[in-house]
């Protein structure tokens, strides 16, 4: 399964938050052992993200999305898959019950706008979300996902490991991980450190590659296999064949 990643937010352009939503689904992606292979950050404007998610839809098996599902005009991610798939938003009478008395149990009556937040389209499902305003979507069709969560940490990861990791568990060949492990270098740039382990950087699975870092040149090995077992009896074997090359550096 290939995966995108999509957070969404002129804050993100803007330099006035770090996304730490990303860092934190590419971890959980590689343990599920879902292949991420692109990340995108949209900024709060429909055309941009719409073109962005229709970019991801042609290549990736798998959208996450994090972000733009607030009331306010500007929260357009609902907006966005609606125009993608070219179907309409309406709004869901159990969504909006709920809402009502997420507001009513706070003693505060619920502004109207709020409402876009108990929309669905025809191939979307609810994620509910206990902590917070705005549920997810949970989007299937023509062999392809999209999760949408919000862009609140908190919110999203409650969301994605109560509601979302058992939905691509159970749609996921049994087993499947990635895992990754890395050597620090000392003494030795990072050309150099390459060409010592030349003969091992264009094997496919598992993977090496260097990286230069201000406490030395890291080596990162990955492997990719049905079990954390025989990723890690995978990645002993390799490290064993990267240190034969790379020697007293590590």
């Amino acid at each position: 399964m290939k995966a995108q990643i999509m957070s969404v937010g002129t804050e993100l352009l803007l330099g006035q938050i770090v996304d730490t939503n990303a860092a934190y689904l590419a971890q959980w992606l590689s343990a599920l052992g879902i292949d991420l292979y692109w990340q995108a950050t949209v900024g709060d404007n429909l055309g941009r993200l719409t073109e962005e998610l229709r970019r991801a839809w042609e290549r990736a098996d798998l959208i996450v999305l994090t972000g733009g599902l607030g009331p306010t005009e500007d929260d357009l991610t609902r907006e966005a898959i609606a125009a993608l798939l070219g179907e309409e938003m309406t709004v869901e009478p159990a969504l909006a019950e709920h809402l009502r008395q997420w507001f009513g149990r706070r003693g505060l009556p619920m502004p109207e706008r709020n409402l876009k937040q108990a929309t669905l389209i025809p191939s979307a499902q609810a994620l509910p979300n206990p902590i917070g305003t705005a549920p997810g979507w949970w989007v299937e069709r023509d062999g392809r996902i999209i999760v949408a969560m919000p862009g609140v940490p908190v919110e999203m990861r409650k969301m994605w490991e109560e509601q979302v990791v058992p939905r691509l568990q159970a749609r996921l060949p049994a087993g499947g991980v990635i895992v990754s492990r890395t050597l620090k270098c000392i003494g030795i740039g990072e050309s150099a450190a390459e060409e010592l382990v030349q003969p091992l950087i264009r094997s496919s699975n598992p993977t090496l590659a260097t990286y230069a870092k201000q406490d030395g040149v890291h080596l990162r090995l990955t492997v990719k296999a049905p079990s954390r077992a025989e990723a890690e009896a995978a990645l002993a074997e390799f490290e064993a064949r990267v240190r034969a090359l790379a020697g007293d550096y590590i």
